[in-house]
């Protein structure tokens, strides 16, 4: 018994030391695609970071990262608790009906809720639409209504309903309206269809969706060009795997999908410049990667991006919001003059975004908002007084 005792300790740390070694030797460095992050820099041995104790922390936390079986071991711990266990949440999401949904509870709810009161972010939007006007530009705010409020109905019973989202909007349109603040709310044309107009495994709109929501602001700002943007584009498909910000996190549960997207038929020029003068593109679609997100569209979230193009009679726009604006941005690219682009969630470029508002060379400044964050004091809400 003594000698089965340290026989299988023995095995139990050598498994332990195999495992060890595979992350130091065959170690993986790259996207981690359930969390949608890269994996961690190596730690430094500092003296402070001994001292505290997070060194130790820190390699823990880079060995789980590089270990090369670590996403093979994240789907076998979702099929088994999906199919095995027959869980329809599995790491936080809702994966057994026809859309991927987030698990949502009371807790997990309190960060859709307001921040903020509707009558006060319409005095926000009412003092930025002044700022506008004294620089002959149009305020324009859209409204669109985000996965979890637009399938709310699809929820299981158990989980917290999320229809009051649709309640706070409809406050919020009435004290934009008393404000005199200009709004287009895509709610009643978006909801005729949402199996169509959202991606099943991601939080954004699909291609459809993007391309209607597209059509509508032009009609609003009452574009001469793309009145009729269906005729304009070709449907491609990315025959690589499409990574979903549901998706990533339940892999070997996810229903399949393709990265389909739009485009314009006719060449046009165009220059996309991102943050500290990089070149942008409208789609990166980057062939030498082996899967496709929503982070195509524009590269991804960019806290700046300017783009001119050879449209002379397109209009001039100056556009701010979350990552929802992404695809629309795409879509517009061809039908505007120029448009410059802020998401101040990922730097402070305040500054710079009333320094292009106060060249008085815009014709609309628009802002782009999820019903999740209609009323949320966060960096691209009310962000002066």
């Amino acid at each position: 018994m003594r000698y089965l005792k340290i026989f299988i300790l023995i095995l139990f740390f050598s498994a332990c030391l195999w495992m060890g070694g595979l992350s130091l030797f065959a170690k993986y460095e790259g996207p981690l695609f359930s969390e949608n992050r890269a994996t961690v820099e190596k730690p430094l041995l500092t003296k402070e970071a001994l001292g505290s104790g997070d060194y130790f922390n820190q390699v823990n936390d880079y060995l789980q990262d590089v270990h090369p079986f670590r996403q093979d071991l994240i789907e076998a711990k979702a099929v088994f608790q999906g199919k095995a266990l027959r869980k329809p949440v599995v790491n936080n999401v809702y994966w057994k009906g026809k859309v991927n949904l987030p698990y949502v509870d009371g807790m997990d709810t309190d960060s859709l809720k307001a921040e903020i009161s509707a009558k006060e972010m319409a005095d926000f939007y009412e003092k930025l639409s002044r700022d506008c006007k004294d620089q002959g530009t149009h305020f324009v705010f859209v409204g669109i209504p985000n996965q979890t409020d637009i399938f709310s109905k699809d929820f299981p019973a158990y989980m917290e309903d999320t229809s009051y989202l649709q309640e706070q909007e409809e406050e919020f349109k009435q004290n934009l309206d008393a404000q005199g603040v200009e709004s287009l709310f895509l709610r009643d044309v978006l909801e005729k269809d949402p199996g169509a107009y959202y991606l099943k495994t991601d939080h954004h709109c699909s291609k459809e969706g993007l391309l209607l929501e597209s059509q509508e602001i032009l009609k609003k700002l009452q574009s001469p060009y793309g009145q009729e943007m269906e005729k304009d584009f070709i449907e491609k498909v990315d025959l690589r795997p499409f990574v979903g910000s549901r998706s990533r996190k339940i892999p070997g549960l996810a229903q399949e999908e393709k990265f389909s997207y739009f485009v314009y038929k006719e060449p046009f020029s165009y220059q996309l410049t991102l943050g500290q003068g990089q070149r942008g593109e409208l789609l990166a679609l980057n062939p030498q990667a082996p899967t496709i997100s929503y982070e195509a569209y524009m590269g991804g979230d960019q806290a700046y991006s300017k783009l001119t193009t050879d449209r002379k009679a397109g209009l001039k726009i100056l556009l701010y919001g979350d990552s929802y604006t992404n695809g629309i941005e795409t879509l517009l690219a061809p039908y505007v003059q120029k448009m410059t682009s802020f998401d101040f969630r990922y730097g402070d470029y305040k500054k710079d975004f009333f320094k292009e508002l106060k060249t008085g060379d815009y014709d609309y400044c628009i802002c782009i908002r999820d019903s999740g964050n209609y009323l949320k004091n966060s960096p691209n809400g009310c962000f002066y007084k």
